[in-house]
Parts: structure tokens; C-alpha cells; sequence
């Protein structure tokens, strides 16, 4: 209980001077102040610039010479409140500057476009951190692995190349300990073509630890099946074989008989799961639709936000709603769901502001929070990612001097539609004004 007080205390320090410009400065005269303090490694002094700089997050600033930073003063930040962390005897106060940092991370990923950041070097860079910090944060080398993975496929040539295929060695060495052969098989597959000599002998010992002998045990199997054209089981140690050798081809017709002789859960799902390794959101979404029309009800509920994701990654935010809605209805008593919901009008709030967000396009993250706050009340299972994106979400919220313009008090109820932006008109909820 102590440590949670105390990191809430520092969170609340962190945040306190977000809302005025510091000693009434230009944000030109801001900017350079941070720049200066941060060059000159004047770390606290410029912690008070720099969290001006990331709360407000001008996306332009007049009289700036060239471009403006935006991004870089979050990078700048995030090394700041790692160097901050290193000068804490207190373990409870070290690990509350790291989480600034994450806390950093998590805003660059929600406020800037793909266009205007290098998504992949910022799944890499906090990868980084990650390992960096592994010793003060709890299952980092899980989360490390989580955005090698992401930016293994944004880019996996990129991810490959990447340090002579250590990251791409770590993902692969990470499934062969857990045995998982799909997915270190997958990587693997993808991975080939833009591997290293290194990596290609790397890849090749995985492949021999996991399965001994494939092309023998191949053969033997496929004469198998030829004498009993009906035999699941050999067609499932075939298609893990096929995966093995590279042979994504015949893997894919394996599955695909396994999924006409014998079109079970397990089988409809392994297509699916296919589908949306290959970005394939549309056919992945029609194998959910037919595993959800055979499931039984309590598993119904984790295959329609399957689906809901799937209309995500197709930017298609109201069929993503309306699964995830669907989710929610199926299993009142999980969380998820609401967090999907929540996720979907932060992307709404994306696509309708741009790099144009007004105080009007802020007042949508109260509904946002609102969907937070219902996925806590419904399962406190999920309070750990309702709190990481609270952190990310509530600081963007409208201030009030936003409020005051906007004559909204504290209370009020507003509704998110057409009203306010056309492109919010699908929406159709109301929220309160916190």
C-alpha cells in the first residue's frame, strides 16, 4: 500500500505543472530553455520546461528555427526520467521515474500519427528500455519481447537486419521455450529471406531441437495418409512439419483439409489465426464468425472481440464497436471489452483531429474514461491496463480554462455525436464533463 502511495504522489508531482506555462515563458522561450537545461545534462531544472512541453504538446511553435521537435522532447523526457531513476536509493521512488518514462512511451504512441513517427524505432527504443531496466521492472523481458515482435512485423526485414538478428533470434528463442512451433516457425518463415548467415544456422538448430528429422518424417506421414485420407491427427503432425521446412504452402492446404474433414473449433480457429498473421483481417473475420457460431457461450464472448480487433486493424471503428459491444453483452462480468471500446474512440478521436485536436476533440477521452472506468468496475482483473492507459489518456482531457470557453461545468452531460464533429456522428453516447 505505501509503495502505490508513493508512486501516486510522484505521479501527481510529475503532472503538476501541465496546465500553466512555467513562470508565464514564450513556448519558444520554453523550448529553449528545456533544450539548454537538458544539453547541459541540468536535468531537474529542465523536467520543469519538459513537462510543460509534453502535457501542452504544441505541434508547432512560431519563430522555431526549422522544424519544430515535438518528438524528440518526449525521447529527451524519457531519458530524463531514466537518469532520475539511476539517482534513487528509495526501489519504490526508481521504479516510479521508470514508469514516467513508460508513461512517455505510451503518450508518443497515442498522440502522433504513423505518419508524422517512426513507429518501428519506437517499439524498439522502449524494447530497449525494457531490457535496459529489467533489473527494476517487473516482467520486462516479457514486454521487451512484446514490441520486438511489433516491430518485427511492421518491418521484418528491417527487424531482422536489426543487430545481426539478435532481436529477431530473441523472439524465435523466446517461442522455442515454450515450445510454441507456429509461432517460432512463423518468424522464422518470414524472417529467412533477409537473414544472416548467423541467423540462418541459428534458425536451422531451432527447427532441429523442435522437430527431429521433418523430411523423413514427412514422407513417412504423407504415405500414412494416403492409406487413411481421414486421419486428423496425422494431418496436424504433417501440417507442424510443413511449418517446420519452410513449406507455408502445404501447411496452409494442410489446414485447410483438416478444416474440410473436420471443420471443429480448433481447426476453423488454426485458419483464422493464419489469416491474421498474413494481415488478412477480412478472411480471418469470416473463420471467427464460424468458430463463434459453433462455440459454447462462455467461450463466445473471447471470439467476438477477435473479431472486434480484426475490424480495428481495418480502421472499420463501428463494426469494431459493434463486436466488441457484442463481447461485452456475452460475458457482462470481463473487462476487455470495455478497454476495445475505449481503444476505438482514442482511434476516433485520431482519425476526426488529426494534428488538428481541439478542446472539442479532447472532450471525446472522457467518454474514453468512462469505458475505463466501466472495465475496472467489471472485472479487476484488468486494472493494471485500465491504469497504464488511464496515465495516457486523462492527462489529454480538456483543462479547465477549456472548459470555461466551452461554458462546461463540472457534471454536465454532453453528448459525443455529429454535434460536435461530423465524423464523431456514429458514436451517439453522452459523457459527463469531469
Amino acid at each position: 500500500m505505501a509503495k502505490s502511495i508513493l508512486i501516486l504522489i510522484t505521479a501527481l508531482v510529475i503532472t503538476s505543472t501541465a496546465g500553466a506555462q512555467p513562470f508565464g515563458y514564450t513556448p519558444l522561450q520554453i523550448q529553449s530553455l528545456f533544450s539548454e537545461d537538458f544539453r547541459n545534462e541540468q536535468y531537474e531544472q529542465a523536467l520543469i520546461y519538459g513537462r510543460w512541453l509534453v502535457e501542452a504538446h504544441p505541434r508547432e511553435m512560431e519563430e522555431y528555427p526549422g522544424n519544430y521537435p515535438a518528438e524528440r522532447n518526449f525521447r529527451r523526457m524519457i531519458d530524463i526520467y531514466e537518469y532520475m531513476s539511476t539517482q534513487q536509493e528509495d526501489p519504490t521512488l526508481r521504479e516510479a521515474y521508470l514508469d514516467s518514462s513508460l508513461q512517455m512511451f505510451d503518450r508518443v504512441f497515442a498522440l502522433f500519427t504513423e505518419d508524422e513517427i517512426d513507429v518501428y524505432r519506437w517499439h524498439f527504443n522502449r524494447g530497449r528500455f525494457y531490457q535496459s531496466n529489467s533489473d527494476h521492472i517487473r516482467n520486462a523481458f516479457q514486454m521487451a519481447l512484446k514490441d520486438y515482435e511489433k516491430m518485427f512485423h511492421l518491418d521484418p526485414k528491417r527487424a531482422t537486419e536489426s543487430g545481426g538478428g539478435y532481436y529477431v533470434q530473441l523472439i524465435v528463442q523466446n517461442y522455442a521455450r515454450q515450445n510454441d512451433r507456429d509461432n517460432a516457425f512463423s518468424v522464422m518463415n518470414l524472417a529467412e529471406p533477409f537473414a544472416d548467415e548467423n541467423t540462418l544456422q541459428f534458425f536451422a538448430q531451432t527447427r532441429n531441437d523442435l522437430i527431429t528429422d521433418p523430411g523423413e518424417r514427412i514422407e513417412l506421414l504423407t504415405e500414412d495418409l494416403e492409406n487413411d485420407p481421414g486421419n486428423v491427427e496425422l494431418m496436424q503432425e504433417l501440417y507442424e512439419l510443413y511449418l517446420a521446412v519452410g513449406a507455408r504452402d502445404n501447411a496452409r492446404k494442410m489446414a485447410e483439409r483438416m478444416y474440410e474433414v473436420e471443420p471443429s473449433v480448433t481447426n476453423i480457429t488454426r485458419l483464422a489465426d493464419k489469416a491474421e498473421n498474413n494481415g488478412e483481417y477480412r478472411e480471418a473475420i469470416r473463420y471467427l464468425t464460424e468458430v463463434h457460431a459453433i462455440q459454447q457461450s462462455t467461450a463466445k464472448a473471447r471470439t467476438s472481440l477477435r473479431i472486434a480487433d480484426n475490424y480495428l486493424s481495418l480502421r472499420d471503428l463501428q463494426e469494431a464497436r459493434r463486436f466488441a459491444r457484442r463481447a461485452a453483452s456475452e460475458d457482462p462480468n470481463w473487462g476487455e471489452p470495455q478497454i476495445t471500446i475505449a481503444q476505438i474512440y482514442g482511434e476516433a478521436i485520431s482519425r476526426c483531429a488529426g494534428s488538428d485536436m481541439t478542446r472539442i476533440d479532447k472532450a471525446v477521452y472522457w467518454l474514453v474514461l468512462d469505458y475505463l472506468d466501466r472495465a475496472r468496475q467489471r472485472n479487476s482483473n484488468v486494472n493494471a491496463a485500465v491504469n497504464r492507459l488511464y496515465r495516457t489518456y486523462e492527462p489529454v482531457t480538456p483543462t479547465a480554462e477549456e472548459k470555461f470557453y466551452q461554458n462546461w461545468n463540472t457534471g454536465d452531460r454532453i453528448r459525443i455525436d455529429g454535434t460536435l464533429r461530423e465524423c464523431y456522428s456514429w458514436i451517439a453516447e453522452e459523457t459527463t464533463v469531469r
